[in-house]
């Protein structure tokens, strides 16, 4: 085994707490090459590895190392700019997949069956013409950019498009000649469109009702040719969160992964209440309080889930409301998040 030159590990690899995901998807990409299980590797046990981990992979780990490590200076950061400025369609690659990862609230729509789509630049190209006449009508603005990047079944569009005009009044003047004027603002704002090619089912976040529509139509229409293909009947039926209320529901997950229950509203028909549960395990509560048999036959109207997967430190906060909306950080398990709704027939397929 090579004798790897020394340096600073314990300052470099601490920059990485709460971001061990990073560390484990790099350790990831060697495979069967390191004598580790990459997918639990934390900050101490990355450390442990670099001293004295094993495997025909690990000449080549610890180089990639170096190499992160010296461009963690002010001329390395220099170069990655000049670099970026170089290739722009790699910097906009990685600003793009940040945004959809940030991105948590969105609404859900189920197509007919699984659709590829034809030629994605030139259906980029027809969106971005399409959201452009489109918000110019309501928005007295065509100015919209729309990039796209695939990843696994997934086909993401990120739109850029400005905001209603806003007109701020400022001073302007010296001190003794004070005025007042106002200031036009335009501001853009970013919209998401994820597509699943394999189930038909698309994730969108707008700001506003009339603009998520209005991107969904358009999506629709620019992408398949059909402007209606997520409106016709039940394409917005995503959610069925009664399935809590049955008696035999439980939240059953892979091996090393956890899931509970920790808040819950529901109206009881019967009684015209509104209850609002919130605890460690609202499943359990209720049981203790006498109410699990009660939202049997109740409307519920919202659902929190805490789904602690084995490879990451903190647990992911899901929201599901009405029909058709979800929140949760995408950046990790987006695909597993839908699985377990699915499982638990929460999620209609």
């Amino acid at each position: 085994m090579t004798k790897h030159r020394a340096f600073n590990g314990d300052r470099f690899l601490d920059k990485f707490r709460d971001f061990e995901s990073i560390l484990r998807k790099y350790a990831g990409i060697w495979g069967s090459g390191l004598e580790v299980d990459a997918a639990s590797l934390d900050i101490a046990g990355f450390k442990d590895f670099i001293l004295g981990g094993q495997g025909t992979a690990k000449d080549q780990f610890m180089e990639g190392l170096y190499r992160s490590y010296d461009l963690c200076t002010e001329r390395g950061h220099e170069g990655i700019l000049a670099a970026c400025a170089e290739n722009e369609d790699a910097f906009n690659r990685a600003y793009d997949r940040c945004a959809l990862q940030q991105a948590e609230r969105f609404a859900v729509f189920q197509g007919d069956a699984g659709r590829t789509i034809l030629d994605i630049p030139a259906a980029t190209s027809r969106l971005q013409e399409r959201l452009s006449d489109r918000f110019k009508g309501h928005k007295n603005s065509d100015r919209v950019l729309v990039r796209q990047y695939q990843e696994g079944p997934y086909t993401n569009f990120i739109v850029y498009h400005e905001k209603r005009t806003k007109a701020v009044l400022l001073f302007e003047g010296s001190r003794t000649q004070v005025k007042v004027a106002p200031t036009i603002f335009r501001p853009a704002q970013q919209d998401l469109i994820s597509y699943n090619d394999e189930t038909g089912q698309v994730e969108i976040e707008g700001r506003f009702d009339k603009e998520e529509t209005c991107l969904r139509q358009s999506f629709a229409e620019c992408c398949f040719g059909d402007a209606n293909l997520f409106e016709k009947p039940g394409a917005s039926l995503k959610f069925s969160l009664a399935a809590i209320g049955a008696a035999d529901f439980a939240l059953g997950v892979d091996e090393g992964d956890s899931a509970t229950l920790v808040e819950l509203h529901f109206k009881l028909i019967d009684h015209f209440a509104a209850f609002e549960v919130r605890s460690k395990n609202v499943l359990e509560t209720l049981e203790l309080n006498g109410m699990r048999h009660e939202i049997s036959s109740a409307t519920i109207t919202r659902a929190v889930f805490r789904i602690g997967f084995r490879d990451e430190k903190r647990a992911k906060r899901v929201e599901l409301s009405g029909t058709n909306r979800i929140s949760f950080k995408r950046a990790t398990h987006a695909l597993d998040v839908f699985r377990y709704l699915g499982n638990w027939r929460i999620l209609n397929v």
